[in-house]
């Protein structure tokens, strides 16, 4: 099976519709409401960061490690809400970093399809490519000398996602290219 990135793209962009997102930081619980999911906060043993159990009626319960970081906790609600809704057939998902889990050094080098469209649904839903895109532009006007990682840092608190996450995602919509240019 190939990863379905277009239909995450989608899915997401029609949640933040739904939700009437216009800024940032998204609002993920109450994204979550809209999709019938109850977070709940747990210390998990081991390296799990996050599971959903999807239930028959479309809702489901999303468990997210309380002992990570805020930004990694809301990657983790985002990326369970994208098995949510793109894999409702899998009744019970568990996310670790362990071998032989979903999100392992494997899944990490993007090769377990399911675990790509849930992170290409969480990317959209975190930080939409036209939030992103506006903001980038913003920020270079308001100040046109701001280094790439003044702006990375800037951008991912607005967010409330990691540094890492929001390079990955401004060098993904081609904003910043391998030479670290901010695209304006």
């Amino acid at each position: 099976m190939r990863p379905r990135y277009s239909l995450a793209r989608r899915r997401a962009q029609q949640l933040l519709a739904e939700g009437g997102v216009t800024d940032a930081p998204v609002p993920l619980e109450r994204l979550a409401e809209l999709c019938r999911a109850t977070i709940r906060y747990e210390p998990f043993d081991g390296e799990v960061s996050g599971m959903v159990h999807c239930r028959p009626d479309g809702g489901g319960v999303i468990g997210v490690n309380s002992e990570h970081s805020k930004t990694r906790q809301r990657f983790t609600i985002a990326h369970e809400l994208g098995h949510l809704i793109l894999h409702a057939d899998e009744e019970f998902h568990i996310d670790e970093k362990r071998p032989l889990a979903r999100r392992d050094a494997v899944s990490s080098q993007a090769t377990d399809p399911r675990e790509m469209e849930a992170n290409q649904f969480a990317a959209e839903l975190l930080m939409p490519a036209a939030l992103v895109r506006a903001s980038v532009e913003a920020l270079v006007e308001d100040d046109p000398e701001l280094t790439v990682e003044e702006a990375i840092d800037e951008l991912a608190s607005d967010y409330r996602v990691s540094t890492l996450a929001m390079t990955h995602r401004l060098t993904s919509l081609k904003i910043i290219s391998s030479d670290d240019d901010v695209a304006g």
